[in-house]
């Protein structure tokens, strides 16, 4: 019997480039959700090794597969540490997430298998130690496994807890170019990411509506200027998403995927229909989605 689990892609509402640590990562600020794109996880447990199958040509379908490097983590906690049995997993990934599109698909796939197998035999780690050993796996698993809205601080280890948003219909634009975080970061003018510190939290104050947070004007991403150094083709799905007149318009993480808001479904529903229309076959790719913010 085969288990069936989604994995939600995400979207970076604000992310501030706050410092740089001596072992060359970046602390960050950033306020972060899910979306209702989703891969597909299948699990056949009672395996006696991990394995991983995935049809996406971009996605190893060996151990080196985050989601499979995830299950094998789990495995090795959970036996030396909490005195488990010896198992493994069969992993079956349907992907609907872009690859490299700064949408934490890779994250989000490791966080569910943490989850699930945490689930299967009974919970024998916290949630504190889930994102621990989510953290040891790349830097945007612990959101995943913390759940809703979050603002995450340092290198995403630091989870706080964000008021509801006020609800948008979120349309993304994927300009079938993969890119490379670090590729990103090397064409980061750092200078420039000391403006406006001191307001980081200002969007979450000044959005705030009774007890939600209406996050369209505080929208900013510190990465974006260097991916479009980077990767400037990137640019056509900002260009393509503004002729909308979206209520905004941001790049998600490092890039390559571009977001807009809409508060009205028909617009949002329109310029999707036009863009998938005119982008269908590309390589490109739409998808018409909104926020999830249950736990």
């Amino acid at each position: 019997m085969i288990f069936k689990a989604d994995s939600h892609a995400k979207i970076n509402l604000f992310l501030y480039v706050t410092g740089k640590r001596e072992d060359g990562y970046h602390t960050l600020c950033s306020l972060m959700t899910r979306v209702d794109l989703c891969d597909s996880l299948g699990f056949e447990f009672g395996r006696e090794q991990v394995s991983i199958s995935c049809s996406h040509p971009d996605v190893p379908s060996d151990n080196t597969n985050i989601a499979a490097r995830a299950a094998c983590l789990f495995f090795e906690e959970f036996y030396h540490k909490k005195g488990g049995k010896k198992a493994g997993v069969a992993i079956t990934l349907e992907k609907e997430i872009p690859v490299g599109a700064g949408l934490g698909g890779g994250s989000s796939n490791a966080a569910v298998v943490l989850n699930v197998l945490n689930k299967k035999y009974h919970y024998p780690f916290s949630r504190r130690e889930l994102m621990d050993m989510g953290l040891f796996l790349g830097a945007d698993v612990p959101f995943f496994i913390h759940g809703g809205p979050a603002l995450a601080k340092g290198v995403g280890d630091r989870l706080e807890t964000a008021l509801p948003l006020q609800p948008y219909h979120v349309l993304l634009f994927y300009p079938g170019i993969q890119a490379l975080t670090g590729e990103v970061y090397k064409k980061m003018d750092f200078s420039l990411t000391k403006r406006g510190k001191s307001n980081i939290n200002n969007p979450l104050k000044s959005g705030r509506t009774g007890s939600v947070v209406d996050i369209k004007s505080g929208l900013h991403n510190d990465l974006e200027t260097a991916a479009l150094i980077r990767y400037p083709d990137i640019g056509l799905a900002k260009k393509e998403l503004l002729q909308f007149q979206p209520e905004g318009v941001l790049m998600s993480g490092s890039g390559s995927t571009f977001f807009a808001l809409f508060s009205c479904f028909r617009k949002a529903n329109q310029a999707y229909a036009a863009l998938y229309t005119k982008w269908k076959g590309s390589g490109k790719k739409v998808f018409l989605t909104s926020f999830v913010q249950t736990l």
